[in-house]
């Protein structure tokens, strides 16, 4: 869609530009370790998109791909290491082997299994055979050989199986539904459950492990989700543990994974923590002693060195016996996660990125290489950012959860705490900073749609903290905060339709539907134009504020896609950008548009797919022209960068149109007054506030300090957009008409 709309942000400027091309980049969000093994001084990390990342006892990496070597697949969703050291991965052309030179590949069928089988797990044996757990039988791999194991050829009782495990003495245990602990000794096949146990919910077994010692655990329940019980088998009497019972806390965590470690500890995984079972002992680690989140849902592993390897939020960490480090893949691109304001230009030109439920911040430097910064690494107590801003001075600035401020300034990270204590259960939503030196601050509590708070740093270093409590700011989602060059801060309501309130430093006011002309009290997002005009994102449609008056741009009025504005920025070349959500809930399309040349031009990235809450979120314009946005909700990440090439000619042909108005503000009728020469024909057109064109006409070839009257006489009171254009360039004058 391309709908004509006159230039209503320039202000005496000049760009004259020959081409227009267009261009997106998208950046990926790096996968995560979604399977781990390790044996000996080999760990290896597979992901999916992005193949295996093999680390050594000393956290050193290598990665491992089929650009850089036979792996057959860079998908790896199951990995397990026999003790010949050959790697076992199911990828999606089924399983395979790699000894880190050549490779082997069998489809299911090949293996013995039906082509539909959901592979589980894979265990080597201690021969070094390997098993393949799914919900339709086991394959086995022994002497080079396939074969399968189900209820038709074995005494399997049942083909639902979710684990192997080996004991000490050759027996193999399986985790199986409806028939609990299956036990094959070689000859016999035994079933342990409810019924023979005197162990509640052991009829459906998720995870087994045996221990150094011949102690077998069990992990059962009324399915894979729910609160379940841990059971052992130790000299021939059955135990059964909840996870409140070994001392894990309520409320109890679902129980995922048990692993047998060296020397008969035992590793056990919940939903939140990893715990340990040492001589007897328990001990248990959540979050805050890892540093990230685990992901119990994949088994650990343990190293020749007896260090425990856990993947989590933030990739993998590394538990020594005394102290947990992190061991990153160190794979390029976005933090993946949900983003907020989540982009910004360190003063060398490199682009900073942060996102809710992400791993870490990412920074694109000026030689397209990536680093990760884990805000856990400076005193965080998550990796979530909720939003990142930058100084004029080069200091970056990160909000992030409970209400902690990390800023990076000279290679330097600095972790505030302050605002903890004031806003209890916060996190950092936006910040902005103003002229000064000063820095503003917003936050939000999840648990409370309309909660609110503000803090403001001063360049000094002193904190004043404002709530409803203390100061007639409204109980709201402060969304967004904009400050003017004379130091006024603006502050939006998105949640709590309280509209935009402001304050100058010494006294307070709103804005609303009620007094002035704002179309709605639910406002996303305010941006400042190049003449320095307010823009106002709302669900009612674009808002912008000249210092006097509001006016409202809509779909009924405007080529703007949509009234439910979520975003907007502008750029460097007369462009405006706006972001938005559709009329109707999840139709297909853009949700990103560009007013440039007074033309509205709807902007789909290649690839681009619809869904659930997909409008732009971090949008932002870099010093390159270049434009920057992020879906809203989008929980594996992504970034997308269109350039819009435009190609810059030097020096017009002619010299452009320049002029000033007199008088203004009018009455009526205005003088121009051209400061140079035209060698040409020249167009003159006035647009009102709502950027239609209400005025054109021709001037012909004039000499410099030639005067042009217009008569704006019949026209209604209102502030005015004064343009002249020729020879590809234009100059525009704001006119009051009184």
């Amino acid at each position: 869609m391309r709908t004509s709309l006159c230039i209503l942000f320039f202000s005496l400027a000049f760009i004259r530009l020959a081409a227009q091309n267009d261009s997106w980049t998208y950046f990926a969000a790096p996968p995560g370790v979604n399977s781990l093994a390790a044996r000996g001084n080999t760990i290896l990390a597979g992901t999916n998109g992005a193949g295996i990342v093999r680390f050594d006892t000393s956290g050193n990496r290598i990665f491992v791909n089929t650009a850089n070597s036979a792996l057959p697949s860079d998908s790896i969703t199951q990995l397990a290491i026999d003790a010949e050291g050959t790697w076992w991965m199911q990828q999606p052309g089924g399983i395979s082997r790699f000894d880190g030179a050549n490779q082997q590949t069998w489809s299911l069928a090949q293996t013995g299994l039906p082509a539909n089988a959901v592979i589980r797990a894979l265990k080597a044996a201690l021969d070094s055979s390997l098993y393949v757990a799914t919900d339709n039988g086991v394959a086995t791999f022994k002497g080079g050989v396939w074969s399968g194991l189900n209820t038709t050829n074995s005494g399997l009782p049942t083909n639902n199986v979710w684990d192997v495990a080996f004991g000490p003495d050759g027996k193999v245990y399986y985790a199986t539904t409806g028939n609990g602990v299956v036990v094959q000794d070689g000859v016999n096949w035994t079933s342990y459950t409810s019924a023979n146990t005197g162990v509640t919910n052991l009829n459906n077994v998720f995870s087994v492990a045996v221990t150094t010692e011949g102690v077998l655990w069990a992990i059962g329940g009324l399915n894979s989700n729910a609160l379940i019980r841990l059971a052992k088998l130790e000299a021939g009497a059955w135990t059964a543990y909840t996870a409140v019972s070994i001392g894990i806390g309520t409320p109890a965590p679902p129980l995922r994974k048990v692993v047998a470690g060296s020397a008969g500890d035992l590793l056990l995984t919940t939903t939140s923590t990893v715990s340990i079972l040492q001589q007897g002992v328990w001990a248990h680690y959540n979050r805050d002693e890892i540093g990230c989140s685990p992901d119990g849902s994949i088994a650990p592993a343990e190293d020749a060195a007896g260090r425990l390897w856990v993947p989590t939020s933030c990739d993998l960490a590394r538990f020594d016996g005394q102290a947990w480090s992190q061991q990153y893949t160190d794979l390029p691109g976005t933090p993946g996660g949900i983003m907020y304001d989540g982009i910004a230009e360190g003063a060398d030109g490199s682009i900073w990125l942060g996102a809710e439920f992400g791993r870490y911040i990412a920074r694109l430097t000026t030689t397209d290489t990536w680093e990760r910064h884990f805000p856990v690494d400076h005193g965080a107590s998550s990796n979530d950012v909720y939003s990142v801003q930058a100084d004029s001075d080069g200091a970056m600035w990160f909000g992030l959860d409970s209400a902690r401020i990390l800023r990076y300034s000279d290679g330097e990270w600095t972790l505030f705490d302050t605002c903890a204590t004031h806003f209890p259960g916060h996190f950092v939503l936006t910040s902005a900073g103003a002229p000064n030196g000063d820095r503003w601050f917003s936050f939000h509590r999840t648990s409370s749609p309309a909660s609110s708070g503000l803090a403001r740093y001063s360049a000094d270093g002193q904190w004043q903290f404002f709530t409803p409590a203390n100061s007639p700011m409204p109980l709201a989602y402060t969304r967004k905060i904009l400050i003017e060059a004379n130091g006024t801060a603006w502050f939006t309501t998105a949640i709590g339709n309280k509209g935009i309130f402001r304050y100058n430093g010494a006294t307070w006011d709103s804005i609303t539907v009620n007094n002035s002309g704002l179309p709605s009290n639910r406002v996303s997002f305010l941006a400042q134009a190049p003449d320095g005009a307010i823009w106002a994102a709302t669900n009612a449609g674009l808002a912008r504020y000249d210092g006097q008056n509001w006016t409202v741009l809509t779909s009924t009025n405007s080529g703007l896609p949509s009234n439910l504005v979520a975003r907007v920025a502008f750029d460097q070349a007369g462009g405006m950008y706006v972001g938005y959500a559709p009329e109707t809930s999840g139709a297909p399309g853009a949700r990103v548009a560009v007013l440039r040349g007074g033309v509205w031009t709807k902007l789909i990235p290649p690839n681009w797919t619809n869904s659930l809450q997909d409008e732009p979120d971090a949008f932002f314009v870099d010093s390159q022209n270049r434009f920057w946005f992020a879906k809203l909700v989008d929980n594996f990440g992504g970034v997308y960068r269109y350039d819009p090439m435009l190609v810059h000619t030097g020096e017009p042909a002619a010299q452009p149109a320049r002029f000033s108005v007199s008088p203004n503000p009018t009455t009526g009728r205005i003088s121009l007054s051209l400061h140079h020469a035209q060698t040409g024909d020249a167009r003159l057109q006035v647009c009102n506030s709502l950027g239609q064109p209400v005025y054109n006409r021709t001037i012909p070839p004039e000499s410099a300090g030639t005067s042009v009257e217009v008569d704006l006489s019949r026209l209604p009171a209102g502030v005015y957009w004064v343009s002249v254009y020729q020879a590809g360039g234009f100059s525009t004058v704001r006119v009051v008409k009184e």
